[in-house]
């Protein structure tokens, strides 16, 4: 789009921002809650996001699942499991990472990988305006 002056640009430009920023909020709210999700089906994911956020250096893991059982004192209720990952480092020492904080990390950072990659897909659609809307040279 080639515009004639300075002004018709900038308000063309500015025009262009908000509605994408309107665009934008969308696509990382549903990258977020569609995408992040999702992210779940990737093996060992939020085992590697666990021990690279509470071990990082780690030289080795072991990870200890317990039995599913009920999260909720209805019989109708849902059902989870226990996870315990203990992190081996060069000197040694050992560090266990509890199902509470496994349980955060993992969906944590799965809803903040969805929202990254919404983040990603945002910025070039705000610079998109830069590219587009100039003004028309003069001969």
């Amino acid at each position: 789009m080639k515009l004639k002056t300075n002004k018709e640009v900038w308000i063309a430009r500015i025009i262009a921002w908000v509605l994408l920023a309107a665009v934008s909020a969308g696509i990382i709210f549903m990258s977020t809650f569609v995408l992040g999700p999702t992210f779940f089906a990737v093996p060992d994911l939020d085992e590697k996001l666990a021990v690279a956020i509470y071990c990082p250096g780690a030289e080795s893991t072991s990870v200890q699942t317990g039995p599913s059982v009920p999260t909720t004192s209805s019989p109708t209720g849902t059902y989870g499991h226990t996870v315990e990952i203990t992190c081996y480092f060069a000197d040694g020492s050992e560090k266990t990472i509890r199902n509470e904080q496994f349980a955060l990390t993992s969906i944590g950072g799965m809803f903040g990988l969805g929202g990254l990659c919404g983040i990603g897909i945002s910025i070039p659609l705000m610079l998109l305006p830069f590219f587009v809307i100039r003004k028309k040279k003069t001969h």
